[in-house]
């Protein structure tokens, strides 16, 4: 066992024996990972992983839930510690250590009611159409930078969602874990998912503050999380939150 390996146990026999600080975590409503329970606290795919990552690791995690877009700023400034859900983007990387590995991937998907995603088929179909999507909310190349389309950013999935299903808006971007989820729970208005679907993934990371004061828990923390993908156990975690 080299000396690396050896840090971290003494680091993780320290968290366990002697107390870790908690760790803030800032999150928002984002189903099937993140979901709010009758209580008012949040359940879902995310909180189960952090509930592992805190058995395996003796790190503590208080949640808060924050709107993304704050969240995000909060973590620029060191005032969370963490966030998890996060897709990797170069501008969030430069305040934001991205634990590795990543635990999760799903993709980015179209999706309206019928007459809407019939013509859409290829990138190039979205010219000239009005598509939703969630602000600071990192989806595809070139789909996020791309000026010259028709783009309508709304605060949280759930008004998004909301606004396709009224007929506010033709169509919107989402991640298909979050948005099939979503259909399979409540889908009356009838939305379906475009035939055209970037094969690019968004792939999900949880996140360090680069100006967290807590920078010598991110090692272990990332041992933990490593060992928690590769056994299944989030894979198997996953299960009973896919439609």
């Amino acid at each position: 066992m080299g000396k690396t390996s050896w840090g971290v146990l003494g680091l993780l026999f320290a968290c366990l024996v002697h107390g870790a600080p908690t760790l803030t975590v800032a999150t928002d409503v984002w189903p099937p990972f993140r979901i709010v329970q009758p209580d008012g606290r949040f359940g879902g795919l995310d909180m189960d992983i952090l509930q592992q990552l805190q058995r395996r690791s003796g790190i503590r995690f208080e949640v808060k839930r924050v709107p993304w877009g704050r969240a995000l700023k909060q973590m620029q400034t060191g005032q969370v510690d963490l966030m998890i859900g996060l897709a990797m983007t170069a501008e969030r990387a430069a305040f934001i250590d991205y634990l590795q590995p990543a635990y999760y991937q799903c993709r980015p998907a179209f999706y309206g009611k019928a007459a809407a995603v019939s013509t859409l088929r290829t990138y190039a179909d979205l010219q000239g159409k009005k598509v939703g999507y969630v602000l600071n909310s990192a989806y595809f190349a070139p789909f996020d930078a791309d000026n010259r389309l028709d783009k309508h950013g709304v605060p949280t999935e759930d008004q998004l969602l909301r606004m396709v299903q009224r007929g506010h808006l033709p169509l919107m971007i989402g991640t298909d874990c979050q948005v099939d989820y979503a259909l399979s729970q409540d889908n009356e208005a009838g939305l379906l998912k475009a035939a055209y679907q970037p094969p690019q993934p968004v792939v999900l990371y949880l996140g360090m503050s680069k100006h967290s004061p807590h920078q010598a828990l991110q090692q272990p923390l990332a041992l933990a999380l490593q060992e928690l993908v590769a056994s299944g156990e989030i894979a198997a975690l996953a299960k009973p939150y896919q439609p």
